[in-house]
């Protein structure tokens, strides 16, 4: 039987072809970081609910479901329908749309934060716009973040990022503005003792925390009138309808939305307090953007949102990522292999190559989907080997959908195993 790499090209000579030839076109050869793959990478042709297929004509069960946006699955016909038909009217109509104020009216309906917002085109749109709002609100400056949180890519949002280093153009000036802190309520409270002059706090929704904590930093930030932001680009419409504010009943002045909120097309927003909100104002903060709200996005939106208020599509997705999360943990155990599967509603991580002792819910052990035992050759081994058994996704981290059928997470499980025995055989772990 070939080695794991060598099956990799046998099943992938198109993606290979089209790998080389990206090298010459883009930076890394990829479009987005996380894209990135070796011994080339793989290139999709289409999808459908929980599956798609590359070029090469290979099927695979999706656990990356659009970065997190897909929880309708893959070409949703309602989602389909709604953007076809906007498309024969127009797909930019340089002006206001009814579609947008339906698609308005949706997020305010769900999101307990949102008496007012703004829409966007992207994440990093989103807390761009947050940050810029909370100092004009307080005519402060400085933004309170933790250490490794992933708020987008823009200048402030991205120092102290996992990636972040002092050669990626990010000025010195703009890092000062910037606060950075461990996962600490004694040390926050600290520095919004000392320092008057933070604007805001921002707390990555997605992070998996233990409920208390972020408790505790609402009652920190209100102590001392300090707006708190919560990034809920990842965690809207999927911890629970209300995204993560919903799930721990703790309401923040601002939210950053993305992924679910634009039904798997370009779109986000700014949601919140409505005084804040109101910061976007003649002579306070102008805010243009040619595609803000386009019809396209618009109509996939509210389209999607209509189907998770009133469909069980987190209950759904929730069910099945504690299927896959029992099923991995059962998995380690039986192969002796030490960690754990750990994660909050639909997303599941995995912790390899540390025993250690955790609740399956909140993993106290570091940072998430940390590899402490392991290489990253050997976890890159991993995921090739499971590229190669059809599931697309991990080998460390997946995010499912609704349309995950019970069927699909058994699947996995038998192929997630045969990719461990297979790394297991070439002596990586």
């Amino acid at each position: 039987m070939p080695g794991i790499d060598e099956r990799y090209s046998q099943l992938h000579p198109k993606s290979a072809v089209l790998s080389e030839r990206a090298e010459d076109l883009f930076p890394d050869g990829v479009t987005h970081d996380g894209r990135k793959a070796g011994p080339f990478r793989v290139y999709m042709d289409h999808g459908l609910g929980p599956r798609k297929w590359d070029v090469d004509g290979n099927e695979y069960i999706d656990y990356r479901t659009g970065h997190g946006s897909m929880i309708l699955g893959q070409a949703n016909p309602a989602i389909v329908k709604a953007v076809s038909e906007q498309m024969t009217k127009g797909t930019h109509l340089s002006a206001s749309t009814e579609m947008e104020v339906r698609w308005g009216t949706l997020v305010t309906e769900l999101v307990p934060s949102a008496e007012k917002l703004r829409f966007v085109n992207s994440g990093t749109e989103a807390l761009m716009m947050a940050f810029r709002m909370v100092r004009t609100f307080t005519g402060k400056s400085k933004i309170l973040k933790f250490d490794k949180a992933f708020h987008g890519w823009a200048d402030g949002p991205f120092v102290a990022a996992a990636g972040d280093n002092p050669n990626n153009g990010i000025p010195q000036q703009v890092r000062e503005t910037m606060v950075v802190m461990p996962y600490d309520i004694a040390q926050v409270e600290q520095a919004l003792a000392d320092d008057d002059d933070i604007a805001g706090v921002v707390f990555q929704g997605n992070q998996v925390i233990r409920p208390s904590f972020i408790e505790q930093l609402r009652e920190v930030t209100s102590q001392h009138d300090v707006p708190l932001i919560f990034d809920e680009v990842v965690s809207g419409f999927r911890w629970s309808r209300g995204g993560c504010q919903g799930l721990y009943n703790v309401v923040p002045d601002l939210s950053g939305m993305a992924k679910i909120l634009a039904g798997g097309l370009p779109g986000g927003c700014v949601a919140g307090r409505a005084e804040i909100v109101d910061t976007i104002a003649p002579g306070r903060i102008s805010h243009p953007g040619t595609f803000n709200a386009n019809p396209l996005s618009a109509a996939a939106g509210a389209t999607a949102l209509e189907i998770v208020k009133n469909e069980p599509i987190g209950e759904t997705a929730d069910a099945r990522a504690n299927r896959l999360k029992d099923g991995l943990n059962g998995l380690l155990s039986k192969m002796e292999i030490p960690g754990c599967a750990y994660g909050v509603s639909s997303i599941v991580h995995m912790r390899l190559g540390t025993d250690h002792e955790c609740d399956r819910v909140y993993c106290d052990q570091g940072e998430q989907a940390m590899m402490v035992g392991y290489g990253d050759a050997s976890i890159a081994l991993l995921g090739r080997a499971l590229t190669n058994e059809g599931v697309w996704g991990g080998p460390t981290s997946f995010i499912l959908s609704a349309t995950h059928a019970e069927d699909d997470i058994d699947q996995t499980l038998e192929r997630y195993e045969a990719a461990l025995q297979q790394v297991r055989a070439e002596g990586a772990i």
